[in-house]
């Protein structure tokens, strides 16, 4: 058996970790403030400063990726550390799909805050990778020498020039960009090799999608707000604070089944009553300091309530019989597993709705080979897994599709996928459908397919077609062009490392990767497409933007140091080289020029021995 992925992958900013962190009073040199002044409405007369903390991971290699999150600590610039996790969240990183969840909410002593540690639980450890048929298989984490490990922890200080500085009434988002693959070696033996490495960095970028969960506590519909006990992912007990969730007239709500947009859905959460199950998704306004919700889902469309639930995409379909490919089950009282198959059956009774048009019915027509999609229903068998959701309810969600360009016209193109949900094409069965993977017609609007050309490499975001209605097979509410953003280039060697990874490294003309060093691993990643670095005509070249400016960071000795100017981090990495460090890895994201073979990245991470 071979895994179907690189021996050792890291990939910059695949991702984040949005620490909001709390404390009140103290000048010992450690406090373990949990609890403390409310930050549920910060305002500028608090004695106490305030920070919100989220999770979040881009997708990766891994099907799941489960463990304990057991310490969140911070340093202050006055050398006093702040323990800011009470309680010790089970955590599935590969389920957190380009958003970040929120952790745990409080307030913590104003200050500047310099860096942190943050410790993770692998003792039961749920990780998970595809082997060459795009099968699961279980990977047991070991160190180095190939033991298994239990708790490993990782100092991450900030950039100097940019702390963490918390004043009372101004929340900040402490973002830690984890990358699961830039922590993980996959060994032929089952095993994974584990060395975590994080990248932190003062607030996120504008317009992040976060997502928080927890009880109903109360609707304020006065102020078009509601505010929930956090409870995050499937945690049931523990203080992680209170968050207040503004919403707008366009909010959409899907509460108990039923959809409802702006102030009637608030009315609608009020009814259904305090500890209602909420799940809201938006994004946080650094203007105002709010997080505002685009999407809700409450009481009996929450995952994890009072029906059983699965999560994943759609690979087959015959008559009212679905299966779905990588799965997260979710038990009534919400216990959660990773299962990467599971039978789904569909009737007339149930309700189906699409995430982004909560007032619209939809039919189970809709539910069509490749819709990633949430279904409740009762689990009638756990081996094989069997749900019975003919009087359920189903979400259709968000839909990645990744592919090469075949043909454009106006306001549509033709792709040969790759990846659906970033699973191989090749377990799909798109019998029925009118679906032909190697010419898959996508249409969209707007604008959206400006700029893209014949052979890009291209990721669609949007809803399948219904079963049997194609063509087109998928609407597109997103295109991404990797030309532009999002390419990944990973390149990494054997320990200890190599002197010979750069045939240049310098600010000005960038990083110039020496390809005949040896590498075990070099390749640019666009979405589904995989190229070989050896096959460009150029040594690939990573540059920063413009004005020089992103998250680049060094990892080194258990600790990783970031930096928000290319310039000094290129001399940090020429000093370090030059004190005898070797390079382990180079990983980086951004827009992939093909003509040229440049990266042009504001996320750079290096791994150094």
């Amino acid at each position: 058996m071979s895994l179907n992925r690189s021996t050792l992958s890291l990939q910059a900013g695949a991702f984040a970790l949005v620490l909001a962190l709390a404390a009140c009073g103290g000048g010992s040199s450690s406090l373990s403030i949990i609890g403390g002044a409310d930050c549920t409405h910060p305002t500028t007369m608090d004695s106490h400063a305030c920070a919100y903390v989220t999770l979040s991971d881009a997708p990766g290699d891994f099907l799941t990726y489960t463990v304990n999150v057991t310490r969140l600590e911070l340093k202050r610039s006055d050398g006093v550390t702040v323990e800011v996790l009470s309680n010790t969240p089970t955590v599935d990183f590969a389920q957190l799909d380009q958003l970040s969840e929120f952790l745990t909410l409080d307030s913590t002593p104003p200050g500047v805050y310099i860096g942190g540690v943050i410790s993770l639980d692998y003792t039961n450890a749920d990780i998970e990778a595809e082997d060459s048929s795009g099968n699961a298989v279980k990977l047991a984490p070991v160190d180095g020498n190939g033991n298994a490990i239990t708790t490993l922890d990782l100092t991450i200080n900030l950039d100097a020039t940019h702390p963490l500085t918390l004043v009372p009434g101004v929340p900040h988002l402490l973002n830690v960009d984890f990358d699961l693959d830039a922590s993980d070696t996959v060994n032929s033996n089952n095993t994974v090799t584990v060395q975590p490495f994080l990248v932190a960095s003062v607030d996120p970028a504008v317009g992040a999608q976060l997502r928080v969960r927890g009880p109903l506590d109360s609707v304020d519909s006065a102020n078009s707000s509601f505010t929930l006990g956090v409870r995050p992912f499937q945690t049931l007990t523990g203080d992680y604070g209170k968050f207040a969730i503004h919403t707008t007239a366009s909010t959409g709500f899907i509460i108990n089944q039923k959809g409802y947009v702006g102030p009637g859905g608030l009315s609608a959460l009020d009814v259904a009553g305090p500890t209602t199950a909420v799940v809201a998704q938006g994004q946080f306004d650094f203007t105002t300091h709010r997080f505002v919700a685009s999407t809700v889902l409450a009481g009996s469309s929450v995952p994890g309530g009072t029906l059983d639930a699965v999560e994943g995409v759609v690979v087959s379909r015959s008559g009212n019989g679905i299966v779905m490919r990588g799965t997260t089950l979710y038990r009534a009282g919400q216990s959660i597993t990773y299962r990467d198959t599971v039978a789904v059956t569909l009737g007339s009774n149930t309700v189906v709705r699409e995430a982004d048009k909560p007032l619209t019915a939809k039919a189970i027509s809709d539910v069509s080979v490749g819709q990633h999609l949430l279904v409740f229903g009762t689990l009638t068998s756990a081996s094989p897994a069997t749900l019975d959701a003919a009087s359920g309810f189903a979400l259709l969600e968000f839909t990645r599709v990744d592919g090469t360009v075949l043909t454009t016209a106006s306001g549509d193109l033709t792709m040969d996928v790759q990846a659906i949900q970033d699973r191989p094409v090749s377990l799909f069965d798109f019998t029925g459908t009118g679906s032909t993977a190697t010419n898959y017609d996508i249409a969209f609007s707007n604008g959206l397919g400006s700029g893209i050309n014949v052979s890009d490499p291209v990721r669609a975001i949007g809803f399948v077609s219904p079963f049997g209605s194609a063509p087109p097979d998928f609407t597109a509410h997103t295109l991404v062009d990797y030309v532009n953003a999002d390419a990944l280039i990973s390149v990494a060697w054997t320990s200890p490392g190599t002197a010979n990874a750069f045939n240049g490294l310098d600010a000005t003309n960038g990083i110039v990767i020496n390809l005949t060093s040896s590498s075990v691993l070099h390749r640019l990643r666009q979405g589904g497409v995989v190229t070989d670095l050896n096959s460009l005509l150029n040594a690939p070249t990573i540059k920063a933007p413009g004005l020089g400016l992103g998250v680049f960071a060094v990892l080194q000795d258990d600790t990783v140091q970031v930096y928000l100017s290319f310039s000094n981090f290129v001399s940090a990495v020429q000093a370090r080289m030059a004190g005898g460090a070797k390079v382990r890895g180079i990983f980086a994201l951004g827009g992939f020029d093909g003509t040229t073979d440049v990266l042009t990245s504001d996320r750079v991470a290096v791994v150094l021995d």
